[in-house]
Parts: structure tokens; C-alpha cells; sequence
């Protein structure tokens, strides 16, 4: 802890004591009394020590806050390990054996997703709703995550479609819980949260007919998610991991993916990946960082190639996941690690436009106008609309001409906004075009079915026609968390309803 937060802890802490803890021998001694009927005296010395530990913690807060961060390492602490008694010999030897033995459900399906050479949208808790899957599709994604939705919120669901936009809600009577359109179903992969087999097979098959692949969150590391079992706390319980899993494949004719983070060990997560190549998935995406690293904490890209190495062995993709900013950074990833596929979260999250092989789109003059109209059309609830004007990052120079100020000024805007002709009142847009921007999207996608976005991108470099973005310090924070930082009650209630 530095000097300064530690003297200032110290001084805190005997400061209240003094005041509020420690009787004093000047002062009159107290008289019995019995207790008030209300329980007011009780709950006003709660109200004083509640202050305390209430500076107590905001002091430790600082403590923390002023230590310096660890990069590429993990902070793990007690959780359960995925392979307990067993020495690193031994795991590397299962790791073996696992390969050796063959997969365990080989499936052939009627239509078989390419996880190959794409850049893909993932899963992320209110971000990834229809107008951001829609936007990045537009602009080059090869396929799309949902948010991660758990087996219970979804089980039960009424599916209604609108007749005039032909919008799939599934719902409980109290808002949607998950929203698509039948243009995105060829590239769209539902992400289940569970820890029970059963659940998330019947889970599975209620939007079985409007997806075209099934991942099971192995990988999320809030505690609304890890108590019951799921996401992260499935790396703890690979047995159940490894079922879950089975039971899909046994039971869903849609391909089956796994989503992970890496364990504190490299050993342990070759063997945990071993074991989830061999159930017969057709795809592993790996978050290179552990359960419990912090999203600002460096991807571990350098671990992962010996991943995809044991998915080459089986004939079967590895998507990178962690710090992925698109054409920025695609082929340092590539070449660190093998994959021919990044899965991108945050960068997609500030411009859904990164996918544009030459380079994204201005966030304010294009993707704006763009997403409001999406949301207008699909009938997005304006709550989450709003969430995701939020998470824009106008883009610098040479993308747009904006200065900082005007990049500043239309944060703003996008924050006081109370309504979507508030954003359009300021810059001017029509809204209504939701319809001609789903028919175009129909073009694109009948157009690159299955494009390569490396050769895109080699095509539209031969051409001339890349624009990126001049490396500039990070002045302009973001208006709001990105969806990896949501509080835990916001992450959980949006996991169980993403609008």
C-alpha cells in the first residue's frame, strides 16, 4: 500500500475510533434504559458504525485503487480448481489420452456454420441486443453471439413474430427477453447460461428453429452467474461442463460451441480444452484471461496458441476473445496465436462498424443515424437503445472531421437524450428508414454468404480505400460501462432479460 493512502487510512481509522467508538473519561457514564419500542437507539449506533466501515472501505478502496495493476497475470483467488489432486505430470498425460481417444458425439448437421476466418460479435449482457448484431453484420461480421441468456428466463417463453416486420420476440409478459429476425438467423449463435444438462436442452429448443448454433458461457465471471454454477464457475465443475455439453449434442440438430476463460495454469486449461474438443463441438472461443482478471488487465494472447494447436489436431476452429480491436490489431493475434478467427467485445461496442473491412464508418454522421433507425424498425426498447448511443466512442480523425470539442459536445448529446428525436433534432437525420437498411443488409449478406474478411481486407487495401484511425491518446472516456464492467445486479437481470 503506498505511504500516503496508508497514512491517510491510519489517520481515518483513529479518528473515528476516537469519536465514535472509544468512550471517553470525561464524558458521563450512560444510565440503563430500557430499549426504545421503535428499535430507533439500535438502528442509529448501526447508522454509526455503518459510517465507519463505510470509510473504512472507501480508505481501503484507495488502497487498492492507488496499487499498481498487474498485467497478463491473474489474481485468482479461492476458487475451486478444475482438476484437484492431480500433479502437472499427470494433467499433462490426460491431455494426451484425451486426444487420443476419439470425439465422443460426431454429429453432421444440415446446416454446418463456418467458424473459420471471420471476425464475430461477442456475447455481451445488453450490448449485443438486435440493432448491434444488425449493425455488425452490415459491416462485415461472419457471425453474431447473443447475449448470454439463462436456461430459466428463457424456458417458457411466448414466441410472437410481427407481421410486418417479421421480428421474433420471446417473451414472459414482462418485456422481451430475447429479440431476433429471421435475416440474421444464418450467422447467429445463441448463448446459453446453465448448470443443469436438462435445462439447457429444453432452453436450447425453444429458439432452436430461429438460431443456427447453441454456445454454452463458460466463461462469465460475475457472481450472479458463478454462484448458481454457471458461466466461470463451470471452469470449477468440468464434469458438469462436459455434460452439459453432451446433452446438447445429443439433443440439439444445431451446431455446438463452448465459450471459456483461461485457468490460472496453462497445463490444467490444455486438459480442460482437450476434454471439450473431444465431446464433439464445433467450435471452442477461449477469453484469453482468467476468471479473475479485470477486463483493463492485458489478454494473455501468448497462451493460447498451444490451444489452438490441440483444436488443429481435431480439425476444429479456436476463436481468439480478449482485447480484439479488429483490423487494428488482427494480425499481431493471428500470428501470436494461430486463430484465424477474433471474436470482438469493446471495439465492437464503440463502433459496430470495425468489421467494415476499409475500416470504420464515423460514429456520429453514419452509425447513429443507422442504429436509431434499426431501433425504430425492430422496436427496440428505448432503455437499451439509449444504453448503446452510449457506449459509442466518436470516432477521431481522420474518420470523422469532428474536432475534440464537437466529439465531446456529442457525448452529451447522446447522455441528456431522453428520446431518440433528441439525437435527431440535433443532427438533422430522418428517422423511418429502418426498412430500406434491412434490405440492404438482405443484399450484403446474399452477396459474401461466406466471405473471407482477410482477402476483403487484402482487396480493399490493394484498392486504396482503408481508413483507420490515427493512434491518439484515450482522452474520451466512454459515457457509460461497458458490459464486462456492468454492477452485478444490472448484469444479472439483464442476462435473464436482455431488452
Amino acid at each position: 500500500m503506498p505511504l500516503r493512502v496508508e497514512s491517510l487510512v491510519s489517520r481515518l481509522s483513529s479518528r473515528l475510533s476516537s469519536l465514535f467508538l472509544t468512550p471517553k473519561a470525561t464524558m458521563p457514564v450512560a444510565v440503563g434504559r430500557s430499549p426504545s419500542p421503535s428499535g430507533e437507539r439500535p438502528a442509529k449506533k448501526a447508522k454509526v458504525e455503518g459510517v465507519v466501515a463505510d470509510v473504512a472501505a472507501a480508505a481501503a478502496a484507495a488502497a487498492a485503487a492507488a496499487a499498481p495493476k498487474a498485467k497478463g497475470k491473474s489474481t485468482d483467488g479461492p476458487i475451486p480448481p478444475s482438476f484437484p489432486g492431480l500433479t502437472t505430470e499427470e494433467i499433462v498425460r490426460r491431455t494426451e489420452v484425451e486426444m487420443a481417444l476419439p470425439i465422443e458425439i460426431p454429429r453432421t448437421y444440415p446446416y454446418e456454420l463456418n467458424y473459420r476466418d471471420k471476425l464475430v460479435l461477442a456475447p455481451m449482457v445488453r450490448t449485443g441486443t438486435l440493432p448491434t448484431r444488425l449493425l455488425s453484420l452490415y459491416y462485415g461480421a461472419g457471425l453474431v453471439w447473443s447475449p448470454e441468456i439463462v436456461d430459466k428466463a428463457i424456458i417458457g417463453a411466448t414466441r410472437t413474430v410481427d407481421p410486418v416486420t417479421g421480428v421474433i420476440t420471446y417473451s414472459k409478459g414482462q418485456g422481451p427477453i430475447f429479440t431476433t429476425h429471421p435475416i440474421e438467423k444464418p450467422f447467429l449463435i445463441f448463448q446459453i447460461g446453465s448448470a443443469n444438462p436438462e435445462l439447457a436442452v429444453e432452453a436450447a429448443k425453444v429458439v432452436e428453429q430461429d438460431v443456427a448454433g447453441v454456445d454454452l458461457n463458460c466463461g462469465c465471471p460475475k457472481p450472479f452467474s458463478t454462484h448458481s454454477g454457471m458461466g466461470a464457475g463451470l471452469l470449477s465443475t468440468p464434469d458438469l461442463l462436459l455434460d452439459i455439453l453432451r446433452a446438447l449434442l445429443r439433443n440439439i440438430n444445431l451446431p455446438v460451441s463452448a465459450k471459456i476463460r483461461m485457468l490460472p495454469e496453462q497445463e490444467p486449461t490444455l486438459l480442460l480444452a482437450a476434454k471439450i474438443l473431444r465431446t464433439g463441438v464445433s467450435n471452442l472461443t477461449v477469453h484469453c484471461r482468467t476468471r479473475s482478471m479485470r477486463p483493463n488487465t492485458v489478454a494473455m494472447w501468448d497462451r493460447l496458441g498451444d490451444i489452438v494447436k490441440l483444436g488443429a489436431r481435431r480439425n476444429l476452429p479456436v476463436i481468439c476473445n480478449g482485447d480484439g480491436e479488429g483490423w487494428a490489431n488482427w494480425d499481431k493475434i493471428r500470428s501470436t496465436t494461430g486463430a484465424t478467427s477474433v471474436m470482438l467485445a469493446r471495439s465492437a461496442e464503440k463502433n459496430p462498424s470495425v468489421f467494415q473491412p476499409s475500416g470504420p464508418e464515423c460514429a456520429i454522421k453514419v452509425i447513429i443515424p443507422q442504429l436509431l433507425n434499426i431501433a425504430e424498425y425492430t422496436a427496440n426498447p428505448w432503455g437499451n437503445t439509449k444504453f448503446l448511443l452510449m457506449q459509442f466512442k466518436p470516432s477521431p480523425a481522420p474518420i470523422s472531421t469532428l474536432s475534440k470539442q464537437e466529439r465531446k459536445e456529442a457525448s452529451e448529446v447522446m447522455s441528456r437524450a431522453k428520446s431518440a428525436q433528441d439525437v435527431v433534432d440535433k443532427y438533422g437525420f430522418e428517422l423511418g428508414q429502418g426498412k430500406a437498411f434491412m434490405d440492404e443488409l438482405e443484399v450484403r449478406l446474399k452477396a459474401h454468404p461466406e466471405w473471407n474478411v482477410w482477402e476483403a481486407r487484402k482487396v480493399a487495401e490493394g484498392e486504396g480505400v482503408v481508413v483507420e484511425a490515427a493512434v491518439e491518446e484515450e482522452e474520451e472516456a466512454s459515457n457509460g460501462s461497458t458490459s464486462e464492467e456492468l454492477d452485478e445486479e444490472e448484469a444479472a437481470a439483464n442476462a435473464a432479460h436482455p431488452a
